[in-house]
This record gives C-alpha cells, structure tokens and sequence, in this order.
C-alpha cells in the first residue's frame, strides 16, 4: 500500500502544530515503511524537505492544494493519506488526520470569522470520513467524543515531545554562557494568541513591582487569531523568530517559567521548561495537569492577583521539584503508535 504524508507543514512557520509534524515525520522517515512526503511548492523549509525527501505537487497553494491537487493525487493512486496539522482533504476515506484540539470551536471569538467558519465547516466532516484521528492529551481525546461525537477507538493519543535539539540539554545547561537577557527575568513562549493570556499575565507582573526584574515573552504573531493590543512596558520584553538553539539560552538563564493559558490541546513550552530545568508556574487547567502532574505551581489564569501570587511563590521558593517522567514525551513512542495504527487498520 502506498503511503503519503501530507507534508504542507513545510510551508508554515513553525508553531506546536508544526513542531509535532515535523519531528513525528523524522522519526517516521527512519521506519521501513515506503513513505512519500508530499508538498506544495512554496516550501520555506527547505532543508527539512531535503531531510524528508520531499517531492513537490502542483502548482496551487494553501487549502486549495490540499482539496484539490493533494486529494486528487491521493485518490488516483489509491494511497493511505496520513495529515499532521489539523486539515486534510475532505473526500478521501483512506486516511488518518491529527486534530490538535478543538480551540475553534469552543472559543470561536478568538480567531477571526473567516477561520471560525472555515474549521467549524472542515473538521467535523474530517472526523466523520477519516478512518483514523490522531490528538495529542486524553483532554483533546475527550472533548473530541463530546463535541463531535467522534468514536474513542477511533482516537489515538500521541504526546507532544521536546525538539532534537533539547534530548542534548545537559550540556546546555553545563555550559557556561552568558545570559541572553542582562537582567533577571521570568519567561514566557508562545505564539500571540487570545488564549495564552498574555494581557492578563502582563497586569500581573506589573503588580510584582521589582524594578530589577523583567518579563521576557517570545512568540509570533498569526493573522488568524483576533489578538489584543499589549501594553508596551519598560520590564516587559516581547521577541520574536527565536531559533531553537537561542530559546534554550532563555530558558536555560530564566528565574521561572509562566504559562499563563486559559486553553491548550497540550502545551509544549512546558516540557521545554521542564527538560531546561527551569521552574515553571502554569494555569489551573486540566491538560496542564495531565502534563505536568505535581512537577508545577497552579494559578487561576481569570485572577490576575493569583497569578501576582503564584509567580511571586515561585521566585521565593528553590525547593519545589519539577521531576517529570520524560519517557511519557518522545517522538518514536509517537510515531511507533502511527505504525501500529496502520498495521493494525489499513
């Protein structure tokens, strides 16, 4: 049987979503399986598709490649279609499609109206056709049987991990580097998104009103989500296009981790932290706890005194462990699961 990886994440900036095709597609890449990577034509990636040996498809782009071209290419060779980022052609049965979480439909006023209605058309007719779903927490598996009434055998679970580039963290953190930021700082990751909270994690930094310490958040922008404007703080800092290799260096000279989301399928910036050996100070939401167990302190992410005060707890207390289980994290366990699923379906 041939199989095909809808490789269009090569197009795309990376985020979490991108994070998990690309290190999954590796690790897939390494099997005996007879894969074929296919993409559109306007890779940015381009040593990535010569790592996966890409081949390119067409002449169109976006979606438009995907439902057209993608799908009508898939269709004549009668090939099992395999999608890691949230869409996937429409018509094709013959296939397994990774729903990260379902963000757009349970808050559908943070994105904008045309992405709302666009994937609130898409992936409930995804899950219906496809023969597999791939989801990344047993909170993402649950909300989709209770939102779209998806089958639960039919859901595989397939944790988030670290990139490659932090299995090497030990020697990071050996190393002697000087800090990329000349101040004491706690850190923040994440694309600029309605949901990671960053409006309410910022008024309440500025209650903690030490003038020596900053907040330091990293992420990109995306036109899709309906961001709100922040407030341009002297201690707070915002970067963005941070490559791996430079992110361990702020994690690796930060006071504290903060995430301070209301929503997330899974949340890899965590187990970033974690890996780096940073003390971390999350939201009280369930897939944190999945995650993190007892390795993190909780705040409230609507109480913005909370979260003052957790931060605040976590700056003044070295003795809090943040032993985690990283063996419940890796991207072979990931993709040994995929070839279980078509050994055993397809």
């Amino acid at each position: 049987m041939k199989i095909y990886i809808n490789a269009r994440f090569l197009t795309q900036p990376i985020s979490g979503v991108q994070r998990f095709a690309i290190e999954i597609s590796k690790e897939l890449k390494k099997s005996n399986l007879s894969l074929v990577f296919l993409a559109p034509k306007n890779i940015i990636h381009h040593e990535l598709a010569e790592e996966l040996g890409v081949t390119v498809l067409g002449n169109l782009k976006g979606h438009l490649w995907e439902q057209i071209e993608l799908q009508t290419y898939v269709l004549k060779n009668n090939a099992l279609l395999i999608s890691f980022c949230n869409t996937a052609p429409l018509f094709i049965k013959n296939q397994i499609v990774t729903i990260h979480d379902l963000c757009f439909r349970v808050h559908p006023e943070w994105f904008s109206k045309s992405f709302a209605f666009f994937y609130n058309f898409l992936i409930p007719q995804l899950v219906r056709v496809s023969k597999g779903i791939i989801t990344v927490s047993n909170v993402s598996k649950q909300e989709l049987i209770k939102e779209l009434n998806v089958p639960e055998d039919k859901i595989t679970v397939i944790y988030n991990a670290v990139a490659s580039v932090f299995e090497i963290v030990n020697s990071f953190k050996l190393s002697k580097s000087e800090s990329p930021i000349p101040f004491d700082y706690i850190l923040s990751v994440s694309s600029h998104h309605p949901r990671k909270n960053f409006e309410r994690l910022v008024k309440a930094f500025k209650l903690i009103k030490q003038d020596n310490l900053k907040l330091c958040i990293i992420g990109n922008m995306n036109k899709n989500f309906n961001s709100t404007e922040l407030e341009i703080e002297d201690n707070v800092i915002y970067l963005q296009n941070i490559s791996d290799c430079e992110l361990i260096e702020y994690y690796k000279h930060s006071k504290l981790f903060v995430f301070a989301s209301i929503y997330e399928g899974f949340g890899i910036p965590i187990i970033e932290a974690l890996k780096v050996g940073v003390p971390i100070c999350i939201s009280d939401i369930p897939v944190f706890h999945e995650i993190c167990q007892e390795s993190a302190l909780y705040f409230d992410p609507y109480n913005i005194n909370d979260i003052k005060d957790k931060i605040i707890e976590s700056l003044s207390d070295s003795s809090r462990s943040n032993d985690i289980d990283f063996k419940r994290f890796s991207w072979k366990d990931g993709a040994s699961k995929i070839l279980k699923l078509i050994n055993e379906n397809f």
